[in-house]
């Protein structure tokens, strides 16, 4: 009978993934080739969808089985004879199942359909510069994620609910004393970076084709391990990674044609994006088993390549002469040194994707403050530009002087994210630990790299991180790859020793 429930939890889980799926279909769609004019049909099609979705996730015949391997209540695993594999699964299963009941089939609905709606709003907005043109939505969102986090329950903090669905027992009074001791860290190091002498980055700006831009994404993408049986590659105006199946993984990119970096490193982070993705054991698709962990390890990945391995001079020194084979004009008569220092470049800037290593955690400071406050209602949605303004003068020194390059620039408001942002720092810090321990397993990977090798970069992220989902916990598997808990330090000694280096601090 117990054989039989679980079974049964597979067929319905499974059809549940593919309902998923869809879905991520539908919004990948609308982000790189639905028509302007067919938002309105799309929301009324991802409301439905989500409807749908949330009902197949808490039906009748889906708890039943649920509740004969574990006791929903409780946890209680009610058969001795299940593997460990299946325990891990049913855990999250579980926890899934907590989330989504707590959630009634109208509120996903509504949220849904606010949220598609918003979308479409925020880019008007955006293009406009006129927060006031997007702030009526913001305003329901922000009261529906509240309702939200009242619906799915919390201790201390509401804000506590709404960062547990993207980073599981994350709490804000943890985030809180660990992003000032960032905050304090990173704005003395960007102090000492400005009082130094400048690289040259005047050949990174030119006449970049954009054909040849995508020619040199496609070329790391191969490397990576991309091809074009299981991903594609296309343009957005937001750049992101999703993924309908481990042999389905879309990743998108947007073309700066005066300067190229910004594509390249975009490429390598939504390409750890999809590598995660792919790398899943397909074996357990619609189970918790093949999915990842949380999005502070799914960042992790993405950051693991965009900054760890892709702004290493190793890297480079396989890279830079396939580049310079693209664009002769821009860089043939540029030094690798050069070009390493250029693209080490510290400086605060307004957008959060094009900031460097250094100032980057540091827009997400300010967004984690903002929507902190927001839910628990120490900030009114008409006083966030002013917010936004205050808090970017004082951690980075500038201020945007209009809305589509301050608190209009991110789409995660617009798509309901609140608590996500702080994903971004912790992958960054979960990067940096887990690096630590790829360089002790691998103490000849700056030659390797240098050669054009990084299979082996693929493989031990896959052995290590990937094939598991969400067999462990985010906390478990830091410390199972690690042997040491999360911790800032290893960020910071990253950042500094090499940034000291580079400006000879």
């Amino acid at each position: 009978m117990k054989k039989d429930a679980y079974a049964k939890l597979l067929e319905l889980s499974k059809n549940t993934a593919l309902l998923t799926s869809i879905q991520a279909l539908l919004d990948w769609d609308q982000e790189t080739y639905m028509p302007k004019d067919a938002i309105h049909a799309r929301s009324l099609q991802i409301e439905l969808l989500s409807g749908l979705l949330h009902k197949a996730k808490t039906n009748p015949q889906f708890t039943k089985a649920l509740n004969a391997l574990i006791d929903v209540e409780t946890g209680e695993i009610q058969d001795d004879r299940l593997t460990p594999l299946q325990i891990a699964a049913l855990r999250e299963f579980r926890r899934d199942y907590l989330h989504d009941s707590k959630l009634t089939s109208a509120f996903i609905k509504n949220f849904s359909k606010t949220t598609s709606t918003a979308i479409h709003a925020w880019k008007s907005a955006k293009d406009h510069n006129d927060f006031r043109e997007f702030a009526p939505h913001l305003e329901k969102i922000v009261s529906l994620s509240r309702k939200k986090a009242d619906l799915l329950g919390f201790k201390d903090h509401p804000y506590d609910a709404l960062l547990d669905l993207y980073e599981p027992e994350m709490k804000t009074s943890y985030l809180i004393p660990l992003f000032t001791q960032l905050k304090l860290k990173l704005t003395y190091l960007v102090q000492q970076i400005a009082a130094c002498p400048q690289p040259a980055t005047d050949f990174l700006n030119g006449e970049f084709p954009k054909y040849k831009q995508m020619n040199f994404s496609h070329q790391l993408l191969r490397a990576m391990g991309f091809h074009g049986d299981t991903s594609r590659l296309d343009l957005t105006h937001h750049p992101f990674c999703t993924s309908l199946h481990p042999t389905d993984v879309r990743m998108t990119t947007r073309i700066h044609p005066d300067n190229p970096m910004f594509n390249i490193f975009c490429i390598l982070h939504e390409g750890g994006h999809g590598l995660y993705e792919m790398n899943l054991n397909k074996d357990f698709y619609g189970t918790p088993l093949c999915s990842a962990i949380s999005l502070g390890i799914h960042e992790s990945q993405s950051r693991f390549w965009e900054t760890l391995i892709g702004h290493s001079l190793p890297f480079w020194e396989h890279f830079f002469p396939r580049l310079q084979e693209e664009f002769p004009e821009q860089f043939n008569a540029i030094a690798l040194p050069d070009f390493y220092q250029a693209i080490h470049t510290v400086k605060p800037g307004l957008i959060r994707i094009q900031s460097d290593e250094v100032t980057y955690n540091l827009h997400i400071i300010v967004r984690f403050e903002i929507e902190k406050a927001l839910i628990e209602g120490s900030l009114k949605v008409r006083d966030v530009p002013g917010a936004w303004n205050e808090k970017m003068r004082e951690y980075l020194g500038i201020s945007p002087s209009f809305d589509g390059e301050g608190c209009l620039q991110d789409i995660h408001w617009a798509m309901g994210g609140l608590g996500y942002f702080p994903t971004y720092t912790l992958g960054n810090l979960f990067a940096a630990q887990f690096f630590a321990a790829f360089e002790k397993a691998h103490p000849d990977w700056k030659a390797k790299i240098s050669q054009g090798q990084v299979d082996f970069i693929r493989e031990w992220l896959k052995e290590n991180i990937h094939q598991h989902g969400r067999q462990y916990t985010s906390s478990e598997l830091c410390q199972k790859v690690t042997g040491k808990p999360l911790s800032a330090e290893p960020f910071i000694n990253y950042l500094e020793g090499k940034y000291k280096t580079i400006y000879h601090i």
